[in-house]
Order: C-alpha cells, then structure tokens, then sequence
C-alpha cells in the first residue's frame, strides 16, 4: 500500500503540471460512490488514461489490462498494484492455459476484488485511440457486474460510474483535460431481469453504459465531422463564449458548447448538406492559407492595433530575456530528452505524452539534484541555493510563457509586413474571413430558431 500511495502522489502532482488545465465536473460522484464500484472510462490516451483517474479516487483502484503485458517478472509488481489480466484470442501468455481459462480466472478474481467492495477500473472500450469517438463496447463490463451481483444473490450494492476524458490534444505537454463524471448505473436494477442463461440483460446493460459515457465526452461520427467542428471552434468558440454568455476558462461551459457545436453540424451535415459543404471548403481554404503564411486568424481581431502590439509584446520580451535565457539553461536538457526518448521507445503518437510525462518524472529531479548539488559546491551558500531550486521550476514554466509570446509575436510582425508588401492578398483573406463569420452567424440562427 505505501508505495501505490506513493505513486499516487507523485502521479497526481506530476499530472498538475503536465496539463495547463486539470478540471473535473462532479467529482463529488467519485468521492461519495464507494466499492464496490466498476469505473467505466473511454479510452483515447493509452497509460495516461488510467493514471488520471486513479490519483482522483480517494480509495485504492484495481485496473484491468491486456493480458499480454503480463510475464514471469512483470506478474509480481502488477499482482501487488492490483493489476489483473484479461486475455484476448490473439494475447500470448506464460500459463500453460487458454485465454477462456484465463478470463474465467480473471472473472472470478474480479467477483473476489468486488465482494471486498473493492473498486475496478475497465476501458469497457478495450482498445486505445486517439480520437473523439465512443467505440462500441465490449461485453465484458457488463458480464463481470452481472455476475458478481448474481454470485451474491444481488446483495452487493455494486455501481457502474462512467468517466469522460476529453482531451484538448492528447500528445501535447501542457494541453488541457477535462473529466466529466456521469450518473451512476445501480445493478440492482437488473435483479429481476437477469438469467445467468441469457445473454439478453447482458446486452441490455452494455447499452446503458455506452449510453451513459456518451454523455460523458465528445463524440463526432467521422473525421471529415470532426475537422469541421475543430475548425469552428478555432473561428468561433470565443465568438459563441461572449455570446452565449459562457466562461472560457471553465471547461464544462466549453464542454457543453463543443456539445452543441457537435449537434449543430450533424444537423447541418444531413438537413443542409450544401451550407455544411460550403462552410467546409471555405474555412479549410481560409485557414490553409493562414497556416502556409504563418499568421493565425487571432491577427485580423487586432488590426487597429498591430503596430501597439507588437511593440509592447517586443518590450516584455526584451525585458524577460535573461530569464528566459536562464530557463532555457537549465530547463532544456530534462525537457527534451524525455520527448526524445519517447520518440525512441514507440513510433506510435498514442504513447508519445504518457511516456514523457513517466520520463520527466526522473529526468527533472535528476538534473536539478545534479545542478543543485554543484551551485552549492561552488558557493557554499544554502540560501542561495534553495533560491535557485524554488526559481529552476519556476523559470521552466516562464519559458514555455515566453515561447508563447514569441510565437504570437511572429505571427503580429507577419501580418504587418504582408499589410504592407501585399495589402490585396490581406484585403482578400480579411473578406473571406468576414463571409466565414456571417455564414456561421446565419447558421447559428437559422440551428436556434429549428429547436425552438
């Protein structure tokens, strides 16, 4: 128990700093719902996924993993973090038995863990993809829940939680998460329903979970769907905030518009197929060609004000230098070779953040240990060296802001020598933008006035 108490800590503090934004809508449900309880959660971000839920739950969680991860020297360190396995037909193992034989023993000790109202953790997904999706789900959630209530004549009190992570980019450090936990589902409800010798409840209740989850994140049927709603939210979403009366900076109020962002073109998508077509083409030229200058559509907000901007970003940044020459000194190496290393050990982008968030994890405390412990041998002087291991930390942070300011800095100093060397091509792109805005505004109207 002490060292899964341990990672927990470091888990929950490392995954604050790795998301910009770490916000959970009713976390309330996570610290009332006790065992037994089965944690049903999507599954687009490999390892990341169950870290994340696990440092939110105040009591001690059992996962479900593929089998196949499973060998002589991985067994005993999964066994002690409660790690069990299931197996899938083409899953190798190290036990002279078949994966039916294995699963069955994998049931049971599922049926065990839940009698001592204990909490499992299962991806009802069972695979891992980096998209806004909601996967049909495997039986297996169900069929564990059923019988381990059947196996105690249904005195359990067992819950089903379903757990939406919605990423805003699941490969990149700093990008934001969003858990939304979704209403509880009681087996209890199933008493009188189910038979052992059916599979009909079995179907019934994986029904109900998936539609429990989809409740939980978002979902877009297709990638051409989801472009566009992506593309919307980079023209629009703050245009929608301001409107619509939201706050930004929460995520349930942003959750709940890319919700209806979501709808709003799946309506559009079968009802309006011409307006969703023409809205398609002209955002995807706008935005290509914005993308091949190297401007970002946040320019044409601040037109009247370029020269100001650019000015005063300048001045903040000439200011800021030494510190972030000083963050980048010492910063860069234990930021790096994490992604390096990352890019190294899998090709796959799925594991790309969780494996540098695991490597940061030792990389950063090794090389600040290592540039604390030689500042004090040199100077022999405490104070200063606690002073540089709170600013290390610090001036890490200060350059990631930093490189965000230069960023937009390129993008202002851009836009004000392409207004001068081409005005036309800006005229165009700013007319274009401006059709864009009133197509979305029309159909904005047009979407509010059919659900009325």
């Amino acid at each position: 128990m002490l060292l899964y108490s341990l990672l927990k800590f470091v888990f929950t503090v490392t995954l604050r700093l790795f998301f910009r934004r770490f916000q959970v809508h009713g976390l309330e449900k996570l610290r009332k719902t006790k065992g037994p309880l089965i944690l049903a959660v999507n599954h687009p971000n490999t390892f990341m996924d169950p870290l994340i839920v696990a440092t939110l739950m105040p009591q001690r969680v059992a996962f479900i993993a593929n089998g196949g991860i499973f060998n002589r020297l991985t067994r005993p360190v999964f066994k002690y973090l409660h790690v069990i396995p299931v197996y899938r037909k083409k899953d190798s193992s190290d036990v002279p038995l078949s994966p039916a034989q294995l699963n069955k023993m994998t049931f049971q000790r599922c049926y065990d863990y839940l009698k001592a109202k204990g909490t499992i953790l299962i991806f009802p997904e069972g695979t891992s993809e980096i998209e806004r999706r909601l996967r049909e789900l495997k039986t297996g959630t169900a069929r564990i829940a059923l019988g381990a209530e059947h196996e105690n004549d249904f005195q359990l009190g067992l819950q089903i939680l379903p757990i939406g992570l919605n990423y805003s980019d699941p490969t990149r450090f700093r990008s934001d998460v969003f858990i939304n936990v979704g209403n509880p589902i009681a087996l209890a409800d199933f008493k009188e329903k189910y038979n052992p010798e059916s599979f009909e409840t079995v179907e019934e209740l994986t029904g109900l979970i998936q539609k429990r989850m989809a409740e939980t994140v978002i979902i877009t049927e297709n990638e051409e769907e989801d472009t566009l709603v992506k593309q919307i939210e980079i023209l629009y979403k703050n245009q929608l905030f301001e409107e619509l009366v939201l706050d930004s900076k929460a995520q349930k109020d942003e959750f709940d518009l890319i919700k209806q962002i979501v709808t709003a073109v799946r309506y559009f998508e079968h009802h309006r197929p011409t307006l969703f077509k023409s809205l398609q083409i002209n955002m995807s030229n706008y935005l290509d060609t914005l993308h091949k200058l190297h401007l970002s559509d946040e320019i044409f907000t601040q037109t009247q004000h370029l020269n100001r901007h650019l000015r005063s970003t300048l001045g903040l940044l000439i200011l800021g230098l030494p510190v972030y020459l000083f963050g980048l000194f010492f910063n860069y190496l234990p930021y790096i070779l994490p992604s390096k290393i990352a890019r190294l050990i899998s090709t796959d982008i799925s594991y790309r953040a969780p494996l540098m968030m695991s490597l940061g994890i030792f990389t950063f405390p090794l090389f600040y240990g290592f540039q604390l412990w030689g500042f004090q041998s040199i100077f022999q002087q405490p104070w200063l060296t606690l002073g540089l291991a709170v600013g290390l930390p610090l001036s890490g942070f200060f350059v990631l802001w930093y490189w965000g300011q230069l960023t937009r800095l390129s993008h202002v100093w851009q836009a004000i020598r392409l207004f001068r060397r081409r005005p036309s091509l800006m005229q165009t792109l700013s007319s274009e933008r401006t059709a864009i805005f009133q197509s979305l505004s029309e159909a904005k109207a047009l979407y509010l006035k059919v659900g009325e």
